[in-house]
């Protein structure tokens, strides 16, 4: 970490207001700290892209340019600091020897949110002395107080997170599994050692570092196999092996057949679902199983899905009962990487397909799970279909809707947070894509511009508020809080009767015929109709 063997030169300590879509530009050799009082950045360093938000800490290493530019609508005000970090290298009786080094600074940047009064407090502090004198030594302790405070801060929430934390490791091999990746320069990458990266990496997982890559590896091999006509050497090298001799023996070492026996196979009888259950009805295909959890099947497909075998979330089948069971594919999401027994079981049994979930265009999903199941035809039909009933429903909206009104899809959290949910989850896609309605400024530039999801406190609801809300929550007494809370009954929506509850359990997950079925909730909605 920061602190260990280390003393800091401090060089200078502004604090900044800057107004909506300006931009910042900071040129240093030195480490930054930066520290958001009020209001949302983004921060371009490198090729490292940081969101942040208000009570945001970052901590970078030197870069040749760093961007910062104000996403909000209000004024973004932060602290930000430049200084050397100099490591102790050797020791005699004369003298201390340091050379100057940024390396416990982790590549990917130290950042956590919710920082203290007290780091706060130090900043504001540590820029009020050094405008006096910069080298004072009360600006070097204050210097030193502030990063021991921001370390201890880090550590506690690196605990409090320890499992979603190092879900940023697993995203990152999964997107760069293609590439020469070593477990030693993955480990540099996000600031830990190697000893200790293994040690976690199998604490988290099940896996060692390479049997991970190779199930990656493998599992990308056989969407390519499935879906394109490319040669197994194409495919090794898409995947990231050299060439196809090699991935054959991975292959067959995996799934107990080569890559050309596998790719012959797609007259899959028995197919498992343990997510993409609507995806794969589109196709015009019914699953022999399916995981019965909402986030697999809401309660909208449950007649669909009836006469399928209910696979319970809490006790899924043991080796001997997936033998019985006899699935002759296995569809499952890439989340359950970590779960290793599970997989290697379910392996030993049949061949599994684990495809990325809440990532892909909603009907680019069910294009591909149609060429991976060989219903190419059928899988058009139904999204020709689909796009013709939104384009009805458009039309029938417009009588409803006025030009300048605006969307948003929103679910309650627990303590007090609201979620906002990019186009992949709770059926924003019907919204802003199939029924091309306009969403509200802030969810158009902080949600679907960044393709990514947002927790909002929900006394900053009416910020992010849309003419029209579609709201997802958990249950009735949950629901109360939108009567009940000043927040919501001030909201222009709520007094125009224009705020509509979705139940979880019908739209957790949004996948092929699920969203359609959505789609027909969400226009009776705006119609009035229900």
């Amino acid at each position: 970490m920061l602190r260990q063997n280390r003393v800091y030169s401090f060089k200078e300590g502004i604090h900044v207001c800057i107004k909506a879509g300006q931009v910042a530009e900071y040129e240093t050799e030195l480490a930054v700290l930066f520290i958001i009082l009020s209001g949302t950045a983004e921060i371009q360093s490198g090729d490292q892209m940081f969101n942040l938000e208000n009570s945001s800490v970052l901590v970078i290493k030197p870069q040749e340019k760093v961007n910062l530019r104000n996403t909000g609508r209000a004024e973004l005000i932060y602290d930000v600091f430049f200084f050397s970090c100099y490591e102790l290298i050797g020791v005699t009786e004369e003298e201390l020897r340091y050379q100057q080094s940024f390396d416990l600074i982790p590549q990917s940047g130290l950042y956590y949110n919710q920082v203290s009064v007290e780091v706060k407090n130090l900043a504001t502090q540590l820029i009020k002395i050094s405008a006096e004198e910069a080298e004072n030594s009360k600006v070097i302790f204050l210097l030193n107080e502030l990063i021991a405070k921001i370390e201890a801060e880090f550590i506690l929430f690196q605990e409090r997170t320890y499992s979603s934390s190092f879900h940023s490791v697993l995203q990152y091999i999964h997107l760069h599994s293609h590439q020469a990746l070593s477990r030693d320069a993955v480990a540099k990458y996000f600031g830990y050692h190697p000893n200790y990266f293994s040690e976690r990496f199998k604490k988290e997982t099940g896996w060692s570092f390479s049997d991970y890559l190779a199930h990656i590896r493998m599992d990308k091999a056989k969407v390519f196999l499935l879906e394109h006509t490319l040669t197994i050497g194409e495919v090794a090298r898409k995947v990231g092996y050299q060439d196809g001799l090699y991935l054959s023996r991975k292959f067959r070492k995996q799934t107990g057949m080569s890559p050309s026996e596998f790719r012959k196979g797609r007259n899959f009888e028995r197919i498992f679902t343990l997510q993409f259950t609507g995806s794969l009805l589109a196709t015009g295909i019914k699953p022999a199983a399916v995981l019965s959890s909402y986030a697999n099947v809401p309660e909208l497909l449950r007649e669909e899905v009836g006469s399928s075998i209910q696979l319970a979330p809490d006790r899924l089948p043991t080796i001997e009962q997936w033998r019985d069971l006899k699935p002759d594919l296995i569809i499952a999401p890439t989340y359950l990487y970590p779960n290793q027994k599970m997989i290697e079981e379910m392996e030993s049994i049949a061949p599994i397909m684990m495809l990325d979930w809440d990532t892909h265009d909603r009907l680019e999903e069910v294009e591909m799970i149609g060429r991976i199941v060989g219903r190419e035809t059928e899988t058009n039909e139904w999204i020709r279909t689909f796009r013709e009933k939104a384009e009805c429903a458009r039309k029938m909206l417009k009588g409803v809707l006025k030009e300048e009104e605006t969307v948003g899809l929103y679910e309650l959290r627990e303590n007090g947070n609201v979620g906002i949910w990019k186009s992949t989850a709770r059926g924003a896609f019907n919204l802003y894509t199939m029924l091309k309605l306009t969403p509200a400024k802030r969810i158009q530039q902080e949600v679907l511009e960044t393709n990514k999801h947002l927790i909002i406190p929900e006394n900053e609801l009416s910020a992010y508020a849309a003419d029209h809300m579609f709201v997802v929550v958990h249950s009735v007494e949950q629901s109360s809080r939108i009567s009940e809370l000043e927040v919501w009954r001030q909201l222009s929506a709520a007094k125009n009767r224009q705020i509509y509850l979705l139940r979880l359990e019908d739209f957790w997950a949004s996948e092929g015929v699920a969203l359609e079925k959505q789609l027909d909730i969400q226009v009776k909605y705006i119609l009035g109709r229900l």
